[in-house]
């Protein structure tokens, strides 16, 4: 049950105030009659059932008026209703209080919690705990892989961090312990402020009962006056302590949170227990927050201080009040004597008793109604000391959740930075291993040059001799023939020997010296299969060289289709993280959808509350009406009718509680409505943020998308060299082959190559002019000067000559090739400088976006700042409203004729011009601050919108560049291979005319000695 207010705490010549200056009553005399009327909801008492989870313990306030008929009382406590009643009879300076303390919790709890900012802490607290599982496997890897004596320094670290945490955790205990006695120091002040508050509104009754005796006999209406004057040092003192509470409570907030943070660093110490940077960091932040503590011991110092100062003010209030108690008997006992010696008559001092007597009532009435506001108020302090410590708990457990989430936010940007910087290294590796293919491609293409030389080297020592062969076969032939016919000679001549022996010594020496020459073509035919040998053998290593290339270009092979399965790994890898985003943008979009649902709910239920709001203040504005003319005829009616305006007064105190309940209704409304559009605002921030991730997530991809096609690029590249490599190596062992195979046909290729040989030469040499002439073509008019007493450059004249002016062309082609790789390669630096330059300059403008940004969080801070300034202004704007709605209650209660009631008037009133001044300038200030936080919103808006601009338009040109350059590197490989194609069909084209060269130069060599023997047989 509620306390309800009493008949005899209703002042007479009643007139219901003003709308705005409307409080509710403040009496509470036992000796009236409860009245059976509904109790107003109360607006402060919000709390939940102690289960609910903290996410939703955050949201207090915003339902709280609709809750409250359903819930109990928070302790379940017998006095909890009274307590829960009693919200609406606070004193102004128990209601500035509540409001301080209101806008203080408020201003520690921050914004409220939504379900999705719930489940983004909970998807961070699992990435949280599933890396810390990763840095705890590696770190056991680690210390597995580590050495016996890096084990030892690492226990020798682990030791001294023990230490150290605990000597920090002993240092705690001490804080902890230097804490409660400052609580208990803050309790016993407490305590005594109870009894001080108690001496000092007795210290202003008797002064004020002095000055009643004094000024006149039978002045009751200063009994009010003192009333008030004791209360408003209630207030002051109650003030007071609740500054020295307030601070006491900041060294204690802080305290907590020091050791929270030496707690923290303490694990992170422990975890991460090798990092010497890290406990250096420590040491620096144990450093600081000593400071910190000897910061805070001072301030206690002073609170402490100031604390004996008030007790030593309250020990000099009790004195003085000694002293006026005393003077005030003294004082008494000398108007009794004095009334009684003047007294006349018996009936006059019965009088004078009389109205001692009600004076005496009405000071005990009096009494009692301020030992009950006492007691309201200390039951109200302990309810409100209770709520702070329940919220400041919410508030702590909040903030500690933000920074968790800070922490993760934090985390997951640099897990992903880390990612970024791997996949870097890794594409930067690939491209070394790129590289290092190319430059073992071009050492193998170099070595098959290197081969392809020596084959032609070695083909060329093979045709010559085998022409060395043909010459000495057709001598030994011819020296066969010579020998039959000496032998057919010598038969015929057996029958004239006698008649030649002067010719015999003769014939003996022709015949040794054949047999000599014989001997001699015996050993160079011996000689020569001996170079063959030698041939076949060197042939052979060529070939297993060239499976060992085939070998070595198969393992190339298969490292690059393990590159190109890892690579299909990232982009199922991208993939999924793009499915993922959309699960988490269909959840999102889900919960706009039903936040939408619920604004719109809330905003219908605002507009029939609305409604019934007006409704009901036309009901009241025409029970008012109702309620002056009765007043008025109860005026002129007199003192009579005192049931009648009672009974008036209890239907105007059940309209004032039922208009106090619709504008809390209202004010939970408007708060609702605000809530809402805060909750609205920040699902805008939301989306926003995702739809800056979206765009980032993006960005990354198209990154990967590019770095990929770069990948494949090069391992197609790759692929298509290797294919040529094992073309090549086909052609060399379809050579070697070929090789193999004419050295069995030349027999039979030289005899038909006597027939062609006047068409191959023409062929020959019309062939080389059309090289030459390309050539020329190619390289330009020829300059160089000619030798003396060479002919003209051409094939059938001077084969020599046109030889050297043609390999000098050739020369002149690869040099033209080797410039141009040159340019190339300087060109690619170039861009790669720029590209650097440009990458440096993004970093640059990405640093200044980073300040901006920090920028724009003071900007916030600022602005929460003002926030919280705002409330208070508001709590003091609402500690004057009160104020000057006790004033104008009070002086519609002192409408009596008198000099002193209009003195009293004219300052109240004075003082209520004062208020609203006060309350003018007051929102001006706020208003005035209103119109600088748009102005830097709009401002940072401004600033965002440029970097964005800037940094799309870099990111335009950076891919553009990229693009260039990727155009410029693909015609110059296309320029390269159809040189080298060129080159390739040129040198082809003058090995088949040097070999045809060469048969014809053979064949003619044939011919001539073929000619010789017969002209000398003839």
């Amino acid at each position: 049950m509620s306390t309800e207010p009493s008949l005899a705490s209703l002042p007479f010549g009643f007139t219901p105030p003003g709308r705005g200056f409307r409080v509710p009553s403040s009496s509470t005399n036992p000796s009236s009659a409860p009245i059976s009327t509904p109790s107003p909801p109360s607006g402060f008492s919000s709390l939940r059932k102690p289960s609910v989870d903290v996410g939703s313990a955050s949201r207090l306030g915003s339902k709280a008026g609709d809750e409250e008929d359903n819930e109990g009382d928070f302790m379940e406590t017998p006095g909890g209703e009274r307590k829960r009643g009693m919200d609406f009879n606070t004193t102004p300076a128990a209601s500035t209080r509540a409001k301080r303390t209101r806008a203080s919790a408020g201003a520690t709890k921050g914004a409220p919690l939504t379900l999705r900012d719930q489940e983004k802490q909970i998807d961070h607290l699992k990435k949280e705990n599933f890396d810390l599982k990763l840095r705890l496997h590696f770190f056991e890897d680690r210390l597995h892989q580590m050495a016996p004596e890096q084990m030892e320094t690492v226990i020798k670290q682990n030791i001294t961090l023990k230490t150290e945490v605990q000597s920090r955790g002993m240092e705690i205990k001490k804080l902890k312990k230097v804490q409660t006695s400052l609580q208990r120091e803050v309790d016993k002040l407490s305590r005594g402020a109870a009894r001080e508050r108690e001496l000092e509104e007795k210290l202003e009754e008797r002064d004020m009962e002095l000055q009643e005796l004094r000024r006149r006999r039978s002045g009751h209406t200063l009994d009010d006056f003192a009333l008030r004057e004791a209360e408003a040092r209630n207030a002051e003192l109650e003030e007071q302590l609740d500054s020295l509470k307030g601070l006491l409570e900041e060294n204690t907030e802080e305290i907590e949170r020091l050791q929270e943070l030496l707690e923290r660093k303490a694990d992170e110490s422990t975890m991460s227990e090798g990092g010497q940077g890290r406990r250096e960091r420590m040491k620096r932040r144990v450093e600081d927050l000593e400071a910190e503590n000897e910061n805070i011991r001072e301030r206690l110092e002073e609170h402490v201080d100031l604390l004996t100062r008030v007790e030593n003010e309250r020990d000099d209030a009790l004195d003085r009040v000694e002293e006026l108690m005393l003077e005030l008997e003294t004082e008494r006992r000398r108007r009794q004597a004095e009334s009684m010696e003047r007294s006349q008559s018996r009936a006059q001092i019965l009088d004078e008793i009389e109205e001692r007597e009600v004076m005496q009532e009405n000071l005990n009435a009096l009494k009692d109604r301020l030992a009950a506001v006492t007691i309201e108020l200390t039951q109200r302090e302990d309810d409100l000391e209770l709520r702070n410590r329940e919220l400041e708990d919410m508030a702590e457990d909040h903030t500690r959740d933000l920074e968790d989430n800070d922490h993760a936010w934090r985390s997951e940007i640099v897990e992903i930075r880390n990612q970024k910087d791997n996949l870097a290294d890794v594409l930067a590796e690939r491209e070394a291993a790129i590289e290092t293919l190319r430059v073992t491609i071009a050492g193998f293409q170099a070595e098959q040059d290197n081969i392809d030389e020596a084959l032609k080297q070695l083909e060329d020592q093979i045709a010559d001799k085998d022409n060395e062969i043909l010459k000495l076969n057709k001598t030994i032939d011819s020296l066969h023939d010579q020998l039959y016919q000496t032998e057919d000679e010598a038969d015929h001549l057996k029958e004239a020997i006698e008649r030649m022996q002067e010719d015999e010594d003769v014939e003996k020496q022709v015949s040794a010296a054949l047999k000599e020459k014989i001997a001699t073509l015996k050993a160079e035919l011996e000689e020569t299969s001996a170079t063959y040998e030698a041939l076949h053998t060197e042939a052979l290593a060529h070939r297993q060289r060239q499976e060992q290339l085939a070998h070595h270009s198969e393992d190339l092979d298969a490292q690059l289709r393990e590159e190109r399965r890892l690579r299909e790994r990232a982009v199922a890898d991208l993939d999924a993280a793009d499915r993922e985003h959309e699960e988490e943008m269909r959840r999102e979009r889900r919960a706009f959808e039903a936040k939408e649902s619920a604004l719109q709910s809330a905003l219908n239920d605002l507009a029939r509350a609305q409604s019934l709001l007006d409704q009901r203040e036309f009901d009241l504005q025409a029970v008012q009406t109702a309620l002056q003319t009765i007043e008025a005829e109860s005026k002129r009616a007199g003192e009579t009718h005192t049931t009648a305006r009672f009974s008036l007064q209890l239907e105007v105190d059940r309209l004032k509680r039922d208009l106090e309940r619709l504008e809390d209704e209202l004010a939970r409304a408007r708060k609702d409505l605000e809530d809402k559009d805060s909750k609205g605002r920040d699902r805008d921030g939301v989306l926003d943020r995702l739809h800056a991730e979206n765009r980032d997530l993006a960005t990354q991809l198209a990154a990967q998308t590019q770095a990929r096609l770069n990948v494949t690029e090069k391992l197609d590249t790759t692929q298509a060299s290797l294919k040529t490599a094992e073309a090549q190596v086909a052609t060399f062992r379809s050579r070697i082959a070929d090789l193999e195979e004419r050295l069995s046909k030349d027999q039979r290729s030289l005899l038909a190559a006597e027939n062609q040989y006047r068409d191959q030469l023409t062929e020959r040499n019309t062939l080389l002019l059309t090289i030459y002439q390309y050539m020329d073509k190619i390289l330009g008019v020829d300059k160089t000067p000619k030798k003396g007493g060479q002919a003209e450059t051409k094939p059938f004249t001077n084969f020599s000559v046109f030889h050297d002016n043609l390999i000098t062309r050739l020369k002149a082609l690869s040099q033209i090739q080797l410039d141009f790789d040159k340019r190339c390669k300087e060109v690619e630096s170039k861009f790669t400088k720029k590209l650097a330059d440009m990458r440096k300059q993004l970093d640059h403008r990405w640093k200044q976006i980073d300040k901006f940004e920090e920028a724009v969080k003071g900007y916030a801070d600022a602005k929460a700042a003002w926030r919280r300034k705002y409330s208070s202004k508001e709590g003091e704007l609402e500690a004057v409203k009160a104020t000057n709605a006790d004033l104008t209650t009070q002086l519609v209660a002192m409408k009596k004729p008198g000099q002193s009631d209009a003195m009293e008037v004219r300052a109240l009133s004075a003082r209520a011009t004062n208020a609203e001044r006060r309350l003018i300038n007051a929102q001006n200030l706020l208003a005035a601050s209103e119109e600088k936080v748009a102005e830097m919103n709009q401002r940072n808006a401004s600033a965002d919108s440029k970097w964005e601009a800037r940094v799309k338009e870099y990111e335009a040109r950076l891919k553009a560049a990229e693009e260039k350059y990727k155009r410029e590197r693909q015609g110059a490989k296309e320029r390269v291979n159809e040189l080298e194609n060129n080159m390739k069909n040129i040198r082809e084209q003058l090995e088949l005319a040097q070999r045809r060269n060469r048969q014809l130069n053979d064949v003619v060599q044939t011919a001539r000695a073929g000619d010789s023997p017969g002209s000398s047989s003839r």
